[in-house]
């Protein structure tokens, strides 16, 4: 089986090293070249959980150059979600399938858009890598049971998912099969709603969030809404039906940072509209109220706003915009 990772960031390269180490053919596809070149001469240096060592396999920045892959991951970050399908539509073989393990609902739907719903898996993954450089990613924590779900999305079982799950596990990241990838895609939503976004606006780890009063109420009550639209969806949340118990838990257990707290500090575009925006679009169609999801999704995109720019533009003439607008107020 040849295996094509699109996009190999913190968890494409977790995912694409892990299972190459185990004997399988992967080659990895990503649009920066520096990172690309850095993989091909010095390998894919993975480092945390599962121990520091670097592993051999091929990259490249060409789908041309991949060949044809009966399995793609895509795992590319949620903004680049309808790019990335086509590059798997360009390197999927005709009788072969992708899969994606992004946060987020949505895309799925994209993939199937593109590529044909018979052709599409989904999967959850409980992991966490975090990118530490050209060619370097770190297997940072990983969930209370750390696993990657994977399956059909009607819910059956087939030879193809459990030929996913076989690779995954191979590359010691346990994948499992399930019957109710829609409810294991909610419950990931759910919990990445209650994490990602206090923790990206405040700074605390998610430690410190659970021990702070206010963080700890604000995330109750974002867990509130996003369990509500679900229930109304009639979605069984799965691999934890209460989430509100095993959230609570994992945060007092966990001060990593989550992938949209790593976005922020790095002044990259995070997967808000994806996550707490997604529960307030979902609401809004079931013509219910998600304030909490709604504020914090604003709030996101306004230090979004300021990371990105402090992080790559120049500092702004302050004195110089104040004069803009006053001339803006007295012409208008």
């Amino acid at each position: 089986m040849r295996i094509c990772i699109v996009g190999a960031g913190a968890m494409g390269g977790l995912y694409g090293g892990a299972m190459a180490e185990a004997g399988a053919d992967v080659t990895l596809l990503d649009i920066r070249q520096d990172h690309v070149d850095h993989i091909n001469r010095d390998g894919l240096h993975i480092t945390g959980l599962t121990g520091d060592r670097h592993v051999r396999l091929p990259a490249t920045t060409d789908p041309a150059a991949v060949g044809k892959a009966d399995l793609v991951f895509v795992q590319t970050d949620i903004n680049a979600t309808r790019a990335a399908a086509e590059s798997a539509k360009a390197v999927l073989a005709d009788d072969g399938c992708a899969i994606t393990l992004q946060n987020g609902i949505g895309n799925v739907e994209i993939l199937a858009e593109v590529l044909g719903a018979e052709r599409v898996l989904a999967g959850v993954s409980y992991h966490s890598a975090a990118l530490t450089g050209l060619g370097a990613t770190r297997h940072s924590s990983h969930s209370l049971e750390a696993i990657t779900w994977v399956g059909e999305l009607d819910g059956r079982r087939s030879q193809r998912v459990d030929m996913v799950a076989a690779a995954i596990t191979g590359g010691r990241l346990n994948g499992q099969v399930t019957d109710n990838i829609v409810g294991v895609l909610w419950g990931k939503l759910i919990h990445n709603c209650a994490l990602n976004p206090i923790c990206a606006i405040t700074g605390l780890r998610m430690g410190q969030m659970a021990r702070l009063e206010e963080t700890d109420l604000m995330q109750t009550k974002i867990l509130e809404e996003a369990v509500a639209v679900a229930k109304a969806k009639n979605i069984t949340l799965a691999p934890h039906p209460d989430p509100f118990a095993y959230l609570k838990d994992y945060c007092r257990l966990k001060y990593t940072q989550p992938s949209m707290q790593q976005h922020m500090e790095s002044g990259r575009q995070t997967e808000i509209d994806a996550i707490n925006g997604a529960i307030v679009r979902e609401a809004d169609a079931l013509g219910m109220a998600a304030p909490y999801n709604h504020a914090i999704s604003m709030l996101i995109k306004g230090r979004e706003t300021h990371m990105i720019a402090s992080t790559h533009d120049t500092a702004p003439d302050w004195a110089a915009l104040e004069a803009a607008a006053r001339g803006e107020a007295a012409g208008g």
